[in-house]
C-alpha cells in the first residue's frame, strides 16, 4: 500500500513538473529578449525557443499564401544581371538618379531605398553625381510621391549622432501613451546616416535596422524605433504610411509594448518596438523588374508601368555579392530588402499575427486539455491505452493548428505542447516499466524462495504458462529422504530440529538450483525435484546425477555441524529416475504449483525408497544409466526389481561417490563386478568366492552381503535358481 502511494506520488509530482515546465517554458520565451544573456536561465531558454522558432518555422513555410498579397509592391533588384551589364560595384549615382526619374515617369507612387548613402560621391566633371542625384529626389516629390532612404541604427555612443537632426522631425510617427514608460531606446548610426545634401531635399527617412534571433534567423521587424523620446519609423513602415496618405497612431502601453490599429485589425509591437513578421514568400511572389532592364527601358514602356504605376517601389540588392542576405524562416539566404516587403504587405493586406496574449491562451488550453485527458486516460494502467490517447491527443493538436489557429494568424507554442506530452507519456512509460520491473523482482524474490530461478524467469518472461494444466517432458526426477527422521524429530526441540532440517534443506536446495536443477516440493523431510523442465539443460540426467552426488558429498560437512551442536546425524537416501512425465502447475485456478506427475516420478519415488532395503545412498534406474556419462561417473549394478504398482522390472544401480567404500578400491570393486556377471551366469560358487573377498575387508557393504547370501542359497538349492532367480518383487513401497 504504502508502495503505492509513494508510486502514485511521483508519478502525479512527474507529471506537475512537466506540465509548469512547460507552461515556464513559453512565458519564459517571450521575455528572452529581456533576460541577461549569460545567465543560466537565458541559455536554458535558448535551446527551447530554437527548437519552438524551427518547429514553427516549418509549420509556417507549409502554409505560406501567396494569395494573400497586396498589388501596390514591387521591386527593383540590384542583381547579378544587373551588375554585369553595368560592370562597376558601387552603381554611380547617376544611374541612382536615372532610375528615379524612369520610376517617376512610370508613375511610381513612393519609393523606398534600401540603399545607403553615407559618404559623398567622387566628382570627375563640373556637375556632381550627388547634385543629380539630389536634383532627381526633388523632381520626383513635387507632385506630393515620396522618397524614402536608408539609415541604421547605431551600435554604441561613439559610432552615432549626438542628436536627432532637424530634418527628420518632420516625420515622427504619432504615439500616444498611457504612461511615462516609453519603448527601447535606440541611436542613429552616423556612418550610415545620409549625406546632408539629399536629407535637405526633404526625402522620408527610415531604419533597416533588425536583430536576428537566437538561432541566427530573422523573424522580428524593428518597426518604430525610440529614439531620444521621438518615435521613427522604419523604412517599410514609411512606406506604407506615405502610400496610405495618412498618419498613424500608435498606442504605447504601460509595460512599454505598442498597438497599432488598422482598420480595427490590431498588430502587437513588442517594447523593442517590433513585430513579427508574417510572410507570404520570396521574389517569386511580387512583382519585380532588374536594375538594368528598367534604366534600359523607354519612359513609356508599357510593361515597365504595369509594374509600377501607383505602387511602392523598393530598391534593394538581391546579387550574391551585395552581402544583404540573410537567414528567414522562408530562406536561409533571403534579401534584406524582401523583409520591408513582406511587412508593407503585412500593412496593406492587415495580414498579420494575433496578439501574443491570444497566442498565449490557446497554446495554454490546448496544454491543459491535452493533459487533462492523458492524466485521466493513464489511470486505467492499459499502456495501449496510453500510447493511442497520447497520439490522438498530438494529432489533434496539430490538426487544429494546421486547419484553424495558423491560417488565422495564432503563434500556438505547440513544441512546448509536443514536449509537455511525449515528456509525460514518456514519465509514465517510464514509471510503468520501473513499477513492473520492481514487482518482477518482487515476485522472482519471493517465488525464488519456493522455486528454481529459472522457473521464475520463464514465468517472467512468458505469463501465459502460469495456467493450470502441463505437457509431456522427458525430464530426470529426484527423491531424497532422511532416514529414521521420525526417532531423529523424537530426540530434539521444535526449534532445534527447525534448524537442523533448515540447515540441511538449504544446502540440498541449493545445490539442486546449481546444477540447473527444479525444486518440486518438500514434503516434510524429503526433497522433490527434476531436471530438464520448465527450461532445457541439455543433459539433464547427468545434471541430476551429478546434483545427487554432490548432496551425499555435502552431508559429512553437515552431520559434522550436528555434532557440535550434539544431535543426531542424518542418514540420506536418494533414489533417480528418467522418462517422460507431465510437468506443469497442477492444482486450482486460484492455487497451483509447478510439479510433475507421471509413472517415472512414482517410479524415482520407489528407488529412494529402496535404498534403505539395499544399503545405499543413491540409486538409479536404467533409463537414467542410458542417459549419462559412465566414464565421469562410476556406478555398480545392484538389482532387477519389480517395485509396487508395476508388473515390469527395471534394473538399477548404485552411484558411487567420494566417500564410497568402493570408490578408492578398484580392487574391491572390481572383485564386485566380476561376482555380479558370474551370479547372472549362474556361477554361484565363483561369485560367492568374490563376494567373500570383499565382505573380509567391507562386512558393511550390504549390496554385497545381499548377493553373497543368494549365492549360498542358490549354491545349497539348485533348484531355487528359476527364470526369475536375479529379480526382486516388492511388495511394499
Amino acid at each position: 500500500m504504502f508502495f503505492k502511494y509513494i508510486s502514485k506520488s511521483i508519478r502525479s509530482f512527474g507529471l506537475l513538473s512537466i506540465f509548469f515546465f512547460a507552461i515556464f517554458s513559453i512565458f519564459g520565451s517571450l521575455f528572452m529578449r529581456e533576460i541577461d544573456p549569460d545567465s543560466i536561465f537565458s541559455k536554458f531558454l535558448e535551446y527551447t525557443i530554437s527548437f519552438e522558432s524551427r518547429f514553427y518555422d516549418y509549420r509556417m513555410r507549409n502554409q505560406l499564401d501567396p494569395k494573400i498579397k497586396s498589388k501596390d509592391i514591387s521591386l527593383v533588384m540590384v542583381d547579378d544581371y544587373s551588375l554585369e551589364k553595368i560592370g562597376m560595384w558601387p552603381i554611380p549615382r547617376g544611374l541612382h538618379a536615372d532610375l528615379i526619374s524612369k520610376l517617376d515617369n512610370y508613375g511610381a507612387k513612393v519609393i523606398a531605398m534600401d540603399v545607403l548613402y553615407p559618404e559623398k560621391s567622387p566628382t570627375c566633371g563640373p556637375n556632381s553625381p550627388d547634385t543629380v542625384l539630389a536634383s532627381a529626389f526633388k523632381n520626383f516629390q513635387k507632385n506630393g510621391k515620396r522618397i524614402f532612404l536608408a539609415y541604421t541604427s547605431g551600435t554604441s555612443e561613439e559610432d552615432s549622432l549626438k542628436e536627432v537632426p532637424d530634418e527628420m522631425l518632420n516625420d515622427t510617427v504619432l504615439t500616444q501613451s498611457s504612461s511615462q514608460v516609453e519603448m527601447h531606446a535606440y541611436t542613429i548610426a552616423k556612418y550610415t546616416f545620409p549625406i546632408k545634401q539629399f536629407v535637405e531635399t526633404e526625402v522620408g527617412l527610415g531604419s533597416i535596422s533588425s536583430y536576428e534571433d537566437l538561432d541566427g534567423n530573422f523573424r522580428q521587424y524593428l518597426m518604430v524605433l525610440n529614439i531620444d523620446t521621438f518615435y521613427f519609423g522604419a523604412l517599410g513602415y514609411n512606406a506604407w504610411e506615405a502610400y496610405r496618405g495618412k498618419k498613424q497612431r500608435i498606442n504605447i502601453f504601460d509595460d512599454g509594448r505598442g498597438e497599432l490599429n488598422i482598420d480595427n485589425h490590431k498588430l502587437e509591437i513588442n517594447n523593442r518596438g517590433e513585430t513579427k513578421i508574417r510572410y507570404i514568400g520570396g521574389l517569386k511572389n511580387f512583382e519585380t523588374a532588374s536594375l538594368y532592364d528598367v534604366l534600359s527601358a523607354k519612359k513609356d514602356d508599357p510593361t515597365m508601368i504595369k509594374k509600377f504605376k501607383d505602387k511602392i517601389v523598393f530598391v534593394g540588392s538581391t546579387a550574391l555579392g551585395a552581402h544583404d542576405l540573410r537567414a528567414s524562416p522562408i530562406d536561409p539566404k533571403m534579401p534584406g530588402v524582401l523583409s520591408h516587403m513582406n511587412v508593407v504587405n503585412m500593412l496593406l493586406t492587415k495580414y498579420f499575427y494575433k496578439p501574443i496574449n491570444d497566442s498565449l491562451q490557446y497554446s495554454i488550453i490546448l496544454l491543459c486539455v491535452g493533459m487533462v485527458i492523458f492524466f485521466f486516460t493513464q489511470r486505467f494502467g492499459s499502456a495501449f491505452l496510453d500510447f493511442f490517447v497520447i497520439h490522438f491527443i498530438i494529432v489533434a493538436t496539430y490538426a487544429a493548428d494546421y486547419y484553424y489557429f495558423l491560417p488565422k494568424g495564432y503563434e500556438l507554442k505547440l513544441f512546448y505542447c509536443f514536449f509537455c506530452f511525449i515528456a509525460s507519456y514518456s514519465w509514465n512509460t517510464f514509471l510503468k516499466f520501473s513499477e513492473t520491473s520492481k514487482e518482477k523482482k518482487q515476485i522472482k524474490g519471493t517465488f525464488a524462495r519456493y522455486v528454481a530461478p529459472t522457473i521464475v524467469d520463464e514465468m517472467l518472461k512468458d505469463p501465459d504458462k502460469l495456467h493450470v494444466g502441463g505437457f509431456k517432458r522427458d525430464i530426470t526426477c529426484l527423491f531424497s529422504d532422511v532416514r529414521d527422521f521420525t526417532s531423529i524429530s523424537e530426540g530434539l526441540s521444535a526449534s532445534e530440529l527447525a534448524h537442523s532440517l533448515n540447515m540441511y534443506m538449504g544446502k540440498m536446495t541449493d545445490i539442486v538450483f546449481e546444477t540447473k536443477g527444479t525444486l518440486d516440493k518438500y514434503i516434510g523431510d524429503a526433497i522433490v525435484a527434476f531436471w530438464g523442465a520448465p527450461l532445457e539443460i541439455g543433459n539433464h540426467a547427468q545434471h541430476a546425477v551429478e546434483g545427487a552426488i554432490k548432496m551425499i558429498e555435502t552431508l559429512p560437512a553437515i552431520n559434522e555441524e550436528f555434532k557440535k551442536l550434539g544431535r543426531p546425524v542424518f542418514n540420506v537416501g536418494v533414489g533417480l529416475n528418467s522418462g517422460e512425465c507431465n510437468v506443469g502447475n497442477m492444482g486450482s485456478d486460484r492455487i497451483f504449483s509447478y510439479t510433475a506427475l507421471g509413472d517415472n516420478m512414482n517410479l524415482g519415488s520407489r528407488l529412494e525408497g529402496l535404498c534403505k532395503y539395499y544399503g545405499t545412498q543413491i540409486l538409479i534406474s536404467e533409463n537414467t544409466l542410458q542417459r549419462i556419462d559412465q566414464e565421469k561417473i562410476q556406478v555398480r549394478p545392484i538389482d532387477k526389481v519389480i517395485v509396487k504398482g508395476r508388473t515390469t522390472p527395471v534394473q538399477i544401480f548404485e552411484v558411487l561417490h567420494s566417500w564410497h567404500i568402493l570408490t578408492n578400491d578398484k580392487e574391491a570393486f572390481n572383485h564386485y563386478l566380476s561376482g555380479w556377471a558370474l551370479f547372472q551366469k549362474k556361477n554361484f560358487k565363483g561369485a560367492l568366492a568374490l563376494f567373500e573377498q570383499i565382505l573380509v575387508t567391507y562386512p558393511e557393504d550390504k549390496p554385497s552381503k545381499r548377493l553373497h547370501e543368494l549365492c549360498e542359497k542358490y549354491s545349497n538349492q539348485p533348484e531355487l535358481a528359476d527364470e526369475y532367480f536375479d529379480v526382486t518383487k516388492m511388495t511394499e513401497k
